[in-house]
């Protein structure tokens, strides 16, 4: 691509944290060339891929960024990956409902180590795995990750929870926004008993469930859909393309 008279190359680089090339761990690291030198830009991100790196595809754009003296020299780069504290939250049967566009994450699958959630995100199709592991009495530590179309991420780690009975009674409902952009809400649902909700109900039926919920994470910087219209950023911005000659597999000495 070329910013304003200037002619910049991006080199996207994928690197397998076990050193073979299959499903695992990859470090994602961008560099810029430019009359005959290289720099890396920002920090390398660890992405878990189930598809061979070699088919990835992304898109790379720059856009004018403030006000630069030099006039003309501040750009600011994106680049997405294509594929086909202190407050506490809580509240008994909320009206999550009520919330406007919002996307609602659907269980899957549960076992005995984990439980998987699905939702459109946007228009893409992302799945949720919610994990445990038990480090002491009724102490577990829970994870969530998620994956589209064979990429995916760790969201949080190391979340720890007491659950008096069997870890997988609860629930957890995510929501997100429709867009590119997303807020992610994590939230802990766990069913209210029924003599506590209802003390003169002699019987139980579906529609007398209750349950306490709990936010117990949040993101608002969650990146993902399918389909984006990169063109509608505007005519300022600068959209890379691929070059002629394809990804190259580079081997590394041992």
């Amino acid at each position: 691509m070329a910013a304003g008279n200037t002619p910049l190359q991006f080199n996207i680089s994928v690197e397998s944290a076990s050193g073979n090339a299959r499903p695992g761990v990859y470090s994602f690291r961008v560099s810029l060339f430019f009359n005959s030198i290289e720099r890396y830009i920002g920090d390398p991100v660890t992405r878990k891929l189930a598809v061979d790196p070699r088919q990835l595809e992304f898109a790379v754009f720059i856009f004018p960024g403030k006000t630069s003296i030099p006039a003309g020299c501040l750009w600011s780069l994106r680049v997405w990956l294509r594929v086909n504290g202190d407050e506490v939250w809580v509240g008994k049967d909320p009206d999550f409902n009520s919330i406007g566009d919002a996307s609602f994450t659907r269980l899957k699958s549960l076992d005995i180590k984990e439980q998987v959630y699905q939702a459109y995100v946007g228009r893409a199709l992302v799945t949720f795995f919610i994990k445990w592991q038990r480090v002491g009495d009724g102490v577990y530590k829970y994870s969530l990750e998620y994956e589209a179309n064979g990429v995916g991420g760790l969201l949080f780690d190391e979340f720890s929870l007491k659950i008096s009975g069997d870890p997988r009674t609860f629930g957890a409902r995510t929501i997100m926004p429709a867009g590119a952009s997303h807020r992610l809400r994590v939230w802990l649902r766990s069913l209210v008993p029924l003599s506590s909700s209802n003390p003169t109900a002699s019987y139980t039926l579906p529609f007398n469930d209750s349950y306490i919920y709990h936010r117990i994470w949040k993101s608002d910087a969650f990146k993902i859909g399918a389909r984006l219209d990169f063109d509608s950023l505007g005519s300022k911005m600068i959209m890379g393309f691929p070059s002629s000659g394809g990804p190259q597999t580079i081997v590394q000495p041992l």
